[in-house]
């Protein structure tokens, strides 16, 4: 979702993002540990958050340590010069402002270690949403907690050098909407189902054992002989999606077995 203000194009939560702030009213969300580094998560309003990635919304002098925040060097971002520190009483080529986000082959902050140390004894279930997991350390959180805590994965597409318990794939936001549907959760943005347009006995979603849900917006690549019989299936529920919410929706992408 995109706004325009004072010129500049920025974005706003999604569905995805509602969805953790309703775990977290509910006092559900143990940590929200995320890759991103637009703050959207701070904009949703989620309190238990660590930024693992770093964010713009500070800068860092690299001589001094000077902090400010991100309005302090808007200006001089958009007119493409680098923002220099103001503090420091004689400027170094070293002294400029660098948006506090982790570089290519810079650690983690602190605040990531520690906070996983003490959490991954303390989850009873471990989310992953809309990643990849392939940049460490944050790829390794799936493996630090002990093996008899359930893990749910809600992604496009299946990842396979993970085992995870249960498997909703398709566009995260069609997701976390069904979700909050049936537990009758209120989050903003969602798709809203219309009531004219019912197939009887069909769900938003199809379900290949032992626990993989496919939705809208999945991209599958399945070696299995069910790929074929699942197929139009799917194909009905991604139609029938698109009419409900009245826009188009991406549909559900098979490949075929050789």
């Amino acid at each position: 979702l995109l706004r325009q203000r004072s010129g500049l194009v920025q974005f706003s939560p999604s569905p995805s993002h509602h969805f953790i702030k309703q775990m977290e009213e509910r006092k559900c969300l143990l940590r929200n540990y995320t890759q991103n580094i637009d703050t959207l998560e701070k904009v949703c309003g989620i309190r238990n958050v660590i930024q693992c990635h770093g964010s713009f919304s500070t800068a860092t002098c690299r001589t001094c340590g000077n902090k400010v925040d991100s309005d302090t060097i808007k200006d001089d971002i958009m007119k493409q010069i680098i923002p220099v520190c103001k503090r420091c009483p004689e400027p170094s080529p070293q002294s400029i402002m660098k948006p506090d986000i982790v570089f290519f082959g810079e650690g983690l902050p602190n605040e990531f270690h520690h906070a996983i140390e003490a959490d991954r004894l303390k989850a009873d279930l471990v989310i992953v949403m809309g990643s990849s997991l392939k940049v460490k350390p944050v790829a390794h959180i799936p493996n630090l907690v002990p093996p008899d805590i359930p893990q749910i994965l809600i992604n496009r597409e299946p990842l396979p050098h993970l085992n995870f318990d249960v498997e909703l794939l398709g566009d995260c936001d069609i997701i976390v909407s069904e979700l909050c549907s049936r537990l009758e959760w209120k989050i903003p943005n969602a798709p809203s189902f219309s009531t004219d347009d019912k197939m009887e006995g069909t769900e938003r979603f199809i379900c290949t054992p032992p626990a993989r849900y496919i939705f809208p917006g999945a991209e599958v690549h399945d070696d299995c002989s069910q790929v074929d019989s699942a197929s139009e299936e799917a194909q009905k529920v991604s139609q029938s999606l698109q009419r409900r919410t009245k826009k188009q929706t991406q549909t559900i992408m098979w490949h075929k077995c050789a």
